[in-house]
């Protein structure tokens, strides 16, 4: 199984756009820096430490979730998008590799990927706060590391679904980029509207059941944030409900992916 996963791992480095999206760990970071040292923001903090979990916390719900689905559709698109573009579906069937193979493989990449910009994203904002020590204090930093893995693999996996559109519909990278800023818009305009929205309608979408899990976690962690009307509506999803939805969300969706897969295959 390792040498169909380094095989993908090899033809993504062949793209330049797989490289140039870790630079966009620094999108969201560098921004929301400098809005947390303006005084309006910067009074809102009692010490340096808290002024730092507010730039994690909007990394994370704007770096991270907001932008990551995105990336990873493409990423996907570029993934699954390569053997049609090569032709090379019928020299694939003359070696030993099954189509489930090939499509856990891509998964393991994108899992790799996700949680590899996750890391990034709080690499960029310790750079990023460390050029402003009399602003920014870092605290917990083992912890914020470990949420950050835990987020790469969560929006990863409730990424899934997109990607079976993607591969479903099979179309161009543009539509497929299209596709991807409509599915983050989406996941945010629910969490932005989380009190008139059906509690059932707010978890199955992977976007604001992160939201809400990680917002939650951070407080029980220490990290002030306002979670009242989240918590009175009974929105907070627990680590175990939170790891049981997206397991059957991205189970169901790398099904439903071999399956769509090993049609074209046979087409």
């Amino acid at each position: 199984m390792l040498k169909p996963i380094r095989c993908e791992l090899w033809k993504v480095k062949r793209r330049k756009f797989v490289s140039l999206t870790l630079l966009f760990a620094f999108l969201f970071p560098i921004p929301l820096t400098y809005m947390m040292t303006t005084p309006s923001m910067a009074s809102r903090s009692d010490t340096p430490a808290e002024a730092f979990d507010s730039v994690f916390n909007f990394v994370l719900g704007y770096g991270v979730q907001f932008l990551l689905p995105a990336i990873l559709g493409v990423l996907a698109a570029i993934l699954f998008f390569m053997e049609r573009d090569s032709d090379t579906f019928k020299s694939l069937r003359t070696i030993p590799v099954t189509s489930r193979q090939m499509i856990f493989a891509k998964m393991v990449v994108l899992f790799l990927y996700g949680i590899l910009f996750s890391i990034a994203s709080l690499g960029a904002t310790l750079l990023c706060s460390a050029f402003l020590p009399q602003v920014f204090e870092i605290t917990g930093l083992w912890y914020k590391l470990v949420m950050s893995v835990e987020m790469g693999v969560f929006i990863t996996a409730g990424t899934l679904p997109l990607i079976i559109l993607i591969v479903f519909f099979s179309k161009t990278y543009v539509f497929s980029v299209l596709l991807c800023i409509f599915y983050s818009v989406l996941n945010l305009s629910a969490t932005s509207l989380f009190e008139v929205l059906p509690k059932a309608v707010t978890w199955i979408l992977p976007g604001t059941l992160t939201t809400f899990w990680s917002a939650g976690n951070m407080v029980a962690h220490g990290i002030d944030l306002n979670v009242k009307a989240m918590t009175d509506l009974g929105l907070i999803p627990s680590t175990l409900q939170t790891v049981a939805i997206l397991a059957v969300m991205g189970s169901v969706s790398i099904a439903l992916i071999i399956r769509m897969y090993e049609r074209r295959n046979r087409e």
